[in-house]
């Protein structure tokens, strides 16, 4: 059984499911499922993540989470984000560029 292959990648529903029913049964009677789930996901989000940090940005008319492990790495691909969801909105780009504030 430990030999067999264990998968790279594991859905945030598996991960969750399992965590959620190694719980003993007091904890499970005094949190909420949706509850659980809501800080399972924060915590499960950030280990996915753990070199890089999070930045927020506002380009535009728009809000964008970024992970990376500095700020221009996020800067980038802020920018990138932002020309993927005007591509995808059939918005055109600036043309001086997107105007990349953080959001503090």
């Amino acid at each position: 059984m430990l030999d067999r292959p264990q998968p790279k990648n594991v859905t945030f529903d598996v991960a969750f499911n399992d965590w959620w029913r190694s719980q003993p049964g007091s904890f499970r009677d005094s949190v909420s499922p949706s509850t659980a789930r809501a800080c399972f996901r924060a915590g499960y989000t950030a280990g996915k993540h753990a070199s890089e940090r999070r930045f927020v940005f506002r380009v535009g008319r728009m809000r964008i989470t970024v992970w990376a492990t500095g700020a221009m790495e996020a800067k980038r691909k802020a920018e990138t984000e932002a020309d993927f969801r005007a591509a995808k909105n059939g918005w055109p780009k600036p043309k001086a560029g997107w105007q990349v504030q953080e959001v503090k």
